[in-house]
């Protein structure tokens, strides 16, 4: 893949005050351009390569969406936008049309934006080699047409991996919500909140981590999680599951929602599986950088849910009942390198993994549940 000799920011706020601790946090990074106005935003952009455009929602006379919206239609750059909590219904509108890659509530945090960035770099590569070889494509048609049949299945091939690059940038759009209910709320204006009657919830926390956190500096152990927790975000999603939240250490996620899965059960557990096994592949790179390893708890229980969209100054989609509850406790009764299921969840996979069987366990509220160990898969 192409890669940038130079990553030039620009960022665009009326604030001076504003501009400089933008620069001054990222210039070590980045080239960082600063404007104090959407028209001097844009002489900067027309003079200059310009990869990821971020800018303040609140100016006078052009607003942060209202400047995006003057940026050409089909873009080699990212846009993100800072904005305060009541201006959610213009920046959500202009993520759904594309005009912004994600936005940022201010005050903003240098981490957080920090990585945001990272993230908007790496689509700008794949947005610019995506189009480099769209447009080689086309002249190897117009010169080649002689040696069209022999270069149909090489050429079918590289369009199949061109979808789903394309598949991929079009999900970056959707990392607020799930795209049903996204849609709802660009629809109605709200979304509605649902029942969910089989639904497997799972959660996953590390053992030990309060102990392992004091070990490591702060950047350090945000970049562990972070890397811990983009691997999770890939298992989810190979698997249908939804996402649902990280809580400190702990990671939270369901399958059968928002849309029914028959297998939701046999995708939670494939999940976990992958999950145990992501971390120990992660821990052999630990032991030879002298960092501390991470050891997995697991617990999934399945039951009904109710979802929904809470929160008017920053979207949450959560899911609310029993089942959450209880899958929290299958997660703190497990151990260390183990999947630790409740008998519901046990009753749609028994045919499918071998379990151990761990009596009935009493649970925070005094409640007998049976669990069990998932074990190998029934060749």
């Amino acid at each position: 893949m192409e890669e940038l000799s130079t990553t030039n920011i620009l960022y665009v706020d009326d604030e001076v005050n504003n501009l400089n601790s933008f620069r001054a946090a990222l210039r070590r990074n980045y080239h960082v351009f600063t404007a104090q106005s959407g028209e001097e935003g844009l002489d900067i952009f027309n003079h200059n390569d310009i990869q990821v455009v971020v800018t303040d929602q609140r100016m006078p006379g052009m607003t942060g969406v209202q400047f995006l919206k003057q940026l050409p239609e089909e873009p080699d750059n990212v846009r993100i936008i800072l904005t305060g909590f009541s201006d959610m219904e213009a920046i959500i509108d202009a993520i759904n049309t594309g005009k912004v890659y994600r936005y940022i509530t201010k005050p903003w945090d240098k981490d957080e934006l920090k990585i945001a960035i990272d993230n908007a770099i790496e689509t700008v590569l794949l947005r610019r080699n995506n189009k480099k070889l769209i447009h080689e494509l086309q002249n190897y048609n117009e010169q080649l047409e002689e040696r069209v049949m022999q270069r149909t299945q090489e050429i079918e091939k590289q369009k199949k991996q061109l979808e789903s690059e394309k598949s991929k940038s079009d999900a970056l759009l959707l990392n607020i919500l799930p795209e049903e209910i996204a849609a709802e709320l660009k629809k109605f204006g709200k979304s509605y909140a649902r029942r969910h009657e089989n639904v497997s919830v799972l959660f996953a926390d590390i053992e030990g981590f309060t102990k392992i956190a004091k070990k490591l500096t702060p950047d350090l152990l945000v970049t562990q999680l972070d890397e811990i927790f983009r691997g999770f975000d890939y298992i989810t999603s190979k698997y249908g599951m939804e996402k649902i939240k990280t809580i400190g250490d702990a990671y939270m996620c369901a399958s059968g929602l928002p849309l029914d899965d028959t297998e939701h059960a046999l995708n939670a557990i494939k999940a976990a599986k992958d999950m145990q096994l992501f971390v120990t592949e992660l821990n052999r790179s630990k032991i030879l950088q002298d960092l501390p390893a991470f050891k997995l708890r697991i617990g999934i229980h399945t039951g009904s849910v109710v979802s929904g969209v809470v929160g008017t100054k920053k979207f949450v989609y959560d899911i609310w009942g029993d089942t959450v509850n209880l899958a929290s406790q299958m997660e703190q009764q497990g151990v260390p390198e183990k999947v630790n299921i409740s008998g519901n969840t046990f009753e749609l996979v028994k045919h499918l993994y071998q379990c151990t069987h761990r009596g009935k366990i009493s649970t925070k509220d005094q409640t007998a549940v049976d669990m069990y160990f998932v074990e190998d898969k029934i060749s």
